[in-house]
C-alpha cells in the first residue's frame, strides 16, 4: 500500500481515497487470516488486519528519515545527533563539552551508536527510527506481559495496538523507558520489588522531563488501584500506604537524579536547566490555531473518547466492583496528568501536536488494557465487568490506526547531486576562511561531527536548539553573551539557517511567537554585525561574514 501511495500519490491525496485503499488491503488481510485460522471471526480478523497494516504504514513513514543526505532533514533533526555526541566529546572533538541541559536521557539513548567507533550519519538516523518503533513495541510488550493475555495472538495484537496508541502523541522513546520499567517490574504482592522498579524508572525520569518526575510512581499507583480491592485492607489509610510510599521514593529519586546530572553536566551557568519555568504559556493553542489546526484539546479528546467511554460505561454498569477510594485514586491521577499535559502543551515551542499529553496517553492505555483483559479486581471478588461492545472495539482499534496512516510520500526525493555540490562549496569556503578565525556552526554541526568538513575546530556555544530555548525563555544573560560575541566579531564565519526578519502574526502563521523571539533576539543581532556571504537554498543554509 505504501508503494501505491508513493507511486500514485496524486490520486490518493485526499483522505477518503486513501482510507478506501486501506480498507481494501485490510479486507484482503482479513481474508487470509480467516483462511488460516477458521475459528477466527471475520470481525476480529478485519480489526487485527487493520492493526498490522496500520503499523506497517507507520513504520514505512519513517523510511525517509534513514538517509545519507548530509544536511539536516528538518529544522532541528541533525542537532539531535550533535547533543547525543557530547558524552563522547573528548574522543570526537578533542576536548570536553558540557552535556545537554535539555532532554538528557533522550541523548543518552540516541548516542549509543558512538560506542561502535566511527559511524556514518545514516546509521544514527536508522538507530533513531528503531528507537521510535522499538520502544513503542517494547511498551506494548511490557503491558501485555503485565496483563497476561490468553494466547500469543492476543499478545501480539495487543502489542501493536499499544504501539499505535502511543505513537498518536507521539510518546517519545526515551520516556517509554520509564513505562517499560514500571510495567515489567510491578507486582502488587511484592512491595519491595515494585518499589525498586519505581525508583529505577524515577531515576531515569529525573534526567528526562520535569513533568515526568512523578509519573513512574503514579503509573504504579494506578496499577495498584486497578488490581487491588480495598476490602483486602483493614482501613483506607492502610490501603493507601503503598502508593504513597512509591510516590515519596519515586519523587525523591527523580530529584536526586536531576541534581546529580546538573553536577556532572559540566555547566558553570545552570540557568538553562530551569528555562522551562520562564517560558510563556500560549493558551490559545489548546484550541484550533495556525500552529495546530485541530487544536490540542479537540485532538486529545477525539483520540481518547472511545477509551474514556469504555472505562466510564464499564465502571457505571458495575458500581459494586469499584470502591470509591479506588475510583478517586484513578480519577485524581488521570485528571492530574491530563491537566498537566494541557499546561505543558501551551508552553511556547510546543502545541503543534499532543505529545506533551504523553503521560496521560500512557495511563489511558494501561487502564483500557487492564479492564479489557480482565485484570481489574472487583470488590465482590472475581473480575470487574468490561463493556466490550463491538462498535466500541472498532473505535478503540481504528482511531489509532487512522491517526497513524497519514503517509503521503514514504520515499522522499532529495537531490543528492545538488547536495554534494552545496557541501563541496561550503567545505571550501569554511576551510579557507576558517584559517583566519573561529567558525560558528549554529546549525549543521553534523557536518563537523561526521567528518564532512574536516579541520575545523568546533565552537560548542550557541547551537540552534540551545539558542532557540534561550530566546523563547528570555534568558537575557545568555543572550547578552551571544550579542557581545557578535559585536566583537568573535567569529570569522557563521553558518546558520536562512535568516528572515519577518515578525509574524500569531493569528495567521504557525509558530509565530517562536519565530518572533528568534528574529528579535537572534536574527536582528546577526544581521547588525554580520553580512550574508552566500546562501544554499536547498539545505536552507546561510553563511555570514563580519561587516
Amino acid at each position: 500500500m505504501g508503494v501505491v501511495l508513493w507511486r500514485f500519490d496524486k490520486h490518493f491525496a485526499a483522505p477518503y481515497p486513501r482510507l478506501w485503499l486501506f480498507g481494501l488491503v485490510t479486507g484482503v488481510g482479513a481474508f487470509f487470516l480467516t483462511a488460516r485460522w477458521r475459528k477466527l471471526p471475520v470481525f476480529w480478523a478485519a480489526l487485527v488486519s487493520a492493526l498490522f497494516y496500520g503499523f506497517g504504514l507507520k513504520a514505512l513513514s519513517f523510511l525517509p528519515d534513514v538517509s545519507t543526505y548530509p544536511f539536516s532533514l528538518s529544522w532541528s533533526e541533525a542537532s539531535r545527533y550533535y547533543y547525543a555526541s557530547l558524552p563522547y566529546a573528548r574522543w570526537l572533538y578533542g576536548f570536553s563539552i558540557p552535556l545537554s541541559a535539555l532532554h538528557p536521557s533522550r541523548y543518552l539513548l540516541l548516542g549509543l551508536p558512538f560506542l561502535l567507533g566511527e559511524t556514518p550519519l545514516w546509521l544514527h538516523r536508522l538507530w533513531q527510527v528503531l528507537l521510535w518503533l522499538g520502544m513503542s513495541l517494547a511498551a506494548g510488550w511490557a503491558l501485555m506481559r503485565a496483563l497476561r493475555p490468553p494466547n500469543r495472538w492476543v499478545t501480539v495484537a495487543g502489542m501493536v495496538w499499544a504501539a499505535l496508541f502511543l505513537l498518536q502523541g507521539p510518546v517519545y522513546y526515551h520516556l517509554l523507558v520509564c513505562v517499560v520499567l514500571v510495567l515489567a517490574g510491578f507486582d502488587r504482592q511484592r512491595y519491595g520489588k515494585t518499589l525498586f522498579f519505581v525508583a529505577l524508572a524515577s531515576l531515569w525520569a529525573g534526567i528526562s522531563r520535569v513533568n515526568w518526575f512523578p509519573v513512574p510512581a503514579m503509573l504504579a499507583a494506578a496499577l495498584y488501584f486497578l488490581e487491588t480491592p480495598v476490602r483486602n485492607s483493614r482501613t483506607w489509610w492502610q490501603y493507601l500506604l503503598r502508593p504513597l510510599g512509591w510516590g515519596v521514593v519515586g519523587l525523591a529519586a527523580a530529584l536526586a537524579a536531576q541534581a546529580a546530572y546538573v553536577l556532572v553536566s559540566g555547566h558553570e551557568d545552570t540557568s538553562g536547566f530551569a528555562s522551562t519555568f520562564t517560558s510563556a504559556l500560549l493558551w490559545y493553542r489548546l484550541l484550533p490555531n495556525p500552529t495546530y489546526p485541530m487544536g490540542v484539546l479537540p485532538a486529545i479528546l477525539l483520540i481518547t473518547a472511545p477509551a474514556l467511554t469504555f472505562l466510564g460505561v464499564s465502571m457505571e454498569r458495575d458500581r459494586k466492583a469499584w470502591h470509591p477510594l479506588r475510583l478517586l485514586g484513578l480519577g485524581a491521577i488521570l485528571a492530574a496528568l491530563f491537566a498537566g499535559g494541557l499546561v505543558v502543551s501551551t508552553k511556547i515551542g510546543g502545541g503543534s501536536n499532543i505529545h506533551n499529553l504523553d503521560a496521560y496517553l500512557v495511563l489511558v492505555m494501561v487502564m483500557v488494557g487492564a479492564l479489557w483483559m480482565g485484570r481489574c479486581a472487583s470488590e465482590e471478588g472475581g473480575k470487574a465487568f468490561a463493556w466490550r461492545h463491538w462498535a466500541l472495539a472498532v473505535f478503540l482499534l481504528v482511531i489509532p490506526v487512522v491517526w497513524n496512516i497519514n503517509v503521503g510520500h514514504p520515499f522522499a526525493r532529495r537531490d543528492a547531486r545538488q547536495a554534494e555540490a552545496d557541501l563541496k562549496w561550503l567545505r571550501e569556503f569554511v576551510t579557507f576562511h576558517g584559517q583566519e578565525g573561529e567558525v560558528l556552526f549554529i546549525t549543521q554541526r553534523q557536518l563537523l561531527l561526521f567528518g564532512e568538513i574536516p579541520g575545523i575546530r568546533l565552537v560548542p556555544e550557541y547551537e540552534l536548539l540551545t539558542l532557540s530555548e534561550m530566546a523563547i525563555s528570555n534568558q537575557q544573560a545568555y543572550l547578552e553573551r551571544f550579542r557581545e560575541d557578535l559585536r566583537n566579531h568573535r567569529f570569522r564565519v557563521i553558518v546558520t539557517s536562512m535568516e528572515n526578519e519577518v515578525v509574524k502574526d500569531p493569528e495567521q502563521s504557525s509558530f509565530a511567537e517562536e519565530n518572533n523571539a528568534w528574529v528579535l533576539n537572534i536574527t536582528m543581532y546577526i544581521r547588525r554585525y554580520y553580512q550574508t556571504a552566500f546562501t544554499l537554498p536547498g539545505p536552507n543554509v546561510e553563511i555570514f561574514l563580519p561587516k
